[in-house]
């Protein structure tokens, strides 16, 4: 048996440049991501979801936006069909159902879409379940934000899908993919962390948000204010939130498993120790 000769060090040069690169991307997809927030923000009519004020009000108003952040979907479902077509029609023998991998190999776009659909319908899932737990803890006059984060979302998966696409092309790094699925799991993480919030701070009494005429507010006027007789502890959703976001935090320091998370777990850690020993979420 030979001895296995070590591989070559990454040239200095190199390094440098995919540094270079890497700064560039994160720095052009924040720039896209506050551009979209604020222009959406600033076209939103104020009024707009004043008068939802009850709670089947809320959810109808959530499955709209699910709906449309669906849509995306459905994009990317005649995108991977037209990429297939095209390889059927051109060669008969590449067709996906039956020579597996060899479609794949064949085409970029065709692995481009196919992973882009994989990979926001995973998205989707997670954004729509972390919308319709939030929706019924906001109030009324901050429904809105549904409204920016669903096309926040939108627009980090097209970021994403774009510049997946514009990488592998070119056999370039990924980072414009890792960007976009960074905006998008942000967009995630706030409706997730309205509605474990909104939980924590109901939990087990939700008299207040089922009451079209209750108006008091909580944290900020964005969530609900429960009501001041709830009776029973709140500890088993605040220790669940607590170990979620804890185990977050675990993964966080093994990069070599999910490097993407160790932002979301930073801010997700840092967010939750705030609303605990803040009094916001009083533990009762």
């Amino acid at each position: 048996m030979g001895r296995r000769m070590p591989e070559p060090a990454p040239d200095a040069d190199d390094v440098r440049a995919n540094k270079r690169a890497l700064g560039g991307w994160i720095a052009s997809g924040w720039l896209f991501f506050f551009c979209v927030l604020f222009v959406t923000w600033s076209m939103i009519p104020e009024d707009m979801t004043l008068a939802i004020d009850s709670l089947a009000g809320r959810l109808l108003f959530a499955l709209c936006h699910v709906f449309l952040a669906s849509l995306l979907l459905f994009v990317g479902f005649l995108a991977v069909g037209a990429t297939r077509w095209q390889l059927e029609t051109a060669d008969a023998m590449v067709n996906p159902a039956l020579s597996g991998g060899q479609a794949a190999a064949a085409s970029v776009n065709n692995r481009v879409h196919t992973q882009f659909l994989s990979n926001t319908t995973e998205q989707f899932v997670m954004f729509a379940a972390a919308t319709l737990g939030a929706a019924p803890f906001f109030t009324a006059p901050y429904l809105r934000v549904i409204t920016l984060v669903t096309i926040l979302w939108v627009a980090g998966r097209l970021f994403f899908w774009g510049g997946y696409w514009y990488t592998a092309s070119r056999g370039q790094p990924t980072y414009p993919r890792a960007v976009g699925l960074g905006l998008g799991l942000l967009c995630t993480l706030i409706m997730a962390g309205v509605a474990a919030t909104g939980v924590c701070m109901h939990f087990p009494s939700f008299v207040a948000i089922l009451e079209p005429s209750v108006t008091t507010v909580g944290v900020s006027d964005v969530i609900i204010a429960p009501a001041a007789s709830i009776e029973g502890s709140n500890v088993f959703p605040v220790a669940s939130c607590s170990v979620v976001v804890g185990l977050m935090s675990l993964l966080a320091v093994v990069p070599r498993v999910a490097p993407p998370v160790v932002p979301i777990a930073l801010i997700s850690l840092v967010s939750w120790v705030w609303l605990l020993g803040s009094g916001v979420i009083p533990v009762r």
